[in-house]
């Protein structure tokens, strides 16, 4: 493994393994990954926190120690660097909002539903048969 990858943002800082970023100086603090697969699931992990950065990856050499030597160009000057995101100040008086009142609707009457009726013809019933009648008769359908 002759290169790594680290996590930089549009500030010039650096991913560290805690997942803060830092001025990129202290090369044993960085993220590094020698897989390109893991640095980019590591910038999307990063991203999702803090959608406003636009963090690119840096392909870094391994100095004898076996750390990211990042290049002098890409560390940039360590003032102009923002340690902190500034925080959201709120407005000094809430805005006076007028609550709108619900337009008027009159209802309207349900629709009337006819009762129902039953039917005009009705399922013809097996006439009664009277005990000892049915064995006489199913006797007679079956000799015939």
């Amino acid at each position: 493994m002759s290169h790594v990858y680290v996590l930089t943002n549009q500030h010039q800082q650096f991913l560290s393994k805690s997942n803060e970023w830092i001025d990129g100086r202290e090369a044993s603090r960085l993220f590094r990954s020698e897989h390109k697969d893991v640095a980019i699931n590591q910038m999307f992990e990063a991203n999702t926190r803090d959608v406003s950065l636009r963090i690119e990856l840096l392909q870094c050499e391994l100095n004898s120690k076996g750390q990211p030597q990042v290049p002098a160009e890409a560390l940039g000057d360590p003032r102009e660097i923002p340690t902190e995101t500034p925080p959201e100040v709120p407005p000094e008086e809430a805005p006076e909002v007028e609550p709108e009142e619900p337009p008027e609707i009159t209802p309207e009457e349900p629709p009337e539903v006819p009762p129902e009726e039953p039917p005009e013809i009705s399922p013809e019933e097996p006439p009664e048969v009277e005990p000892g009648e049915g064995e006489s008769r199913s006797a007679a359908l079956e000799a015939g």
